[in-house]
């Protein structure tokens, strides 16, 4: 079986790769610039990605969209891994601005969706709440009717890129009790609106996240978006594959990275790649990243009924690994290994924030044996 790229997805995979290196260019300076910023990142990348189509990649054609394939998203995913990028593709345009494709009207396309594939706008999910324990169909916060619009009132927690969001898309319960799986509905609401209180904050890899409080706040009856919780699965899917993608390119970056190092570094009158010890060490970091690309590919590549499973064992495997290359890297580089002097510190902290995208190891599994 040929895995080789088309000429078109070699084609967007190279334009990623001309952002990453015109963006970045393996500086760590401007990577620090960019998380510095407010927002965490830099207003002007993600500008260069919606003028590039990079933000439209998760959208369909009929809304506006690239309507790529998952081996399009894949490829781009592992070149932003690989290239340590600030800006929070994954988090707001494969999820946020996915579920929105997937559940907005004509209206509402206007109104949310092409603004942020233009990069006027930013989009988070707000989903997550403390008690949820990664079980998605966890809504305490409620949603009740007031004449033709609603009143929202709850909490959200780690909402990520919600620190620079304009515009939160908020899970509510609408019906039913606190686990039900029905009765969930989502709901479009500004940052800015009346009872909206946001408190930002950093996570390990520099990126802000949010902590959002609903007090009464009203919509109207146009912020409800189509469908429920089945609306959100195929988006947990998609970004699970793109979070392993990512942690794809990390891996890649460490690994490559560490054995240049070994090659050069020179202890007791010999380089460190001659130890057998660290020739042992950086063959198990190759095995597995090699394993993690044979999963990124399968999933890419899964046929739509089996594609939810795929993801979330894809997710599982490459968490678990691009964990144990950061360590090896680390280990290899000594106590520079864990600063922000180095790529390494930087992609260990980022695998750490991805790895926990729509669960951990252990919650992805389980979906894993329930889908078998």
């Amino acid at each position: 079986m040929n895995f080789d790229l088309t000429e078109d997805q070699a084609l967007l995979k190279a334009a990623v790769e001309r952002f990453v290196s015109d963006s970045y260019g393996g500086d760590l300076e401007a990577r620090r610039a960019a998380r510095l910023d407010p927002r965490g990142f830099a207003p002007a990348n993600w500008a260069r990605l919606a003028d590039s189509g990079v933000l439209a990649l998760p959208v369909s054609a009929a809304n506006g969209g690239l309507g790529s394939g998952r081996v399009e998203l894949m490829a781009a995913m592992e070149v932003i891994g690989r290239g340590l990028v600030a800006e929070p593709v994954l988090d707001a345009a494969v999820i946020a601005m996915g579920l929105v494709d997937a559940t907005a009207d004509a209206a509402q396309i206007d109104r949310a969706l092409a603004p942020a594939m233009a990069g006027d706008s930013l989009l988070a999910l707000a989903h997550a709440e403390r008690e949820a324990r990664y079980n998605l169909a966890h809504v305490a916060t409620s949603a009740r009717p007031k004449g033709d619009g609603w009143i929202i009132d709850g909490a959200k927690t780690a909402v990520i890129a919600g620190g620079g969001a304009d515009l939160f898309i908020v899970s509510a319960r609408v019906s039913g009790a606190t686990r039900d799986r029905d009765g969930i509905g989502f709901f479009l609401v500004p940052a800015a609106a009346p009872g909206v209180d946001r408190r930002s904050y950093r996570l390990a890899d520099g990126s802000v996240a949010a902590e959002i409080t609903l007090r009464g706040v009203e919509l109207d009856a146009g912020a409800r978006l189509a469908g429920g919780l089945a609306a959100l699965l195929p988006v947990v899917a998609t970004a699970r594959a793109a979070a392993a993608a990512e942690m794809l390119g990390l891996m890649t970056l460490l690994f490559d990275t560490t054995l240049a190092y070994v090659k050069t570094r020179t202890q007791f009158g010999q380089s460190l790649g001659s130890f057998q010890v660290i020739q042992h060490r950086m063959t198990d970091a190759y095995v597995l990243v090699e394993q993690a690309r044979s999963q990124v590919v399968r999933a890419a590549l899964a046929d739509d009924a089996d594609f939810a499973r795929a993801a979330a064992g894809a997710k599982a495997f490459v968490g678990d690994a691009a964990l144990t290359v950061a360590h090896t890297a680390v280990q290899m580089h000594g106590g520079m290994g864990i600063t922000d002097e180095l790529v390494i510190g930087h992609a260990l902290k980022r695998i750490r924030v991805l790895a926990l995208t729509f669960g951990d190891g252990t919650a992805a599994l389980d979906d894993y044996r329930r889908a078998a």
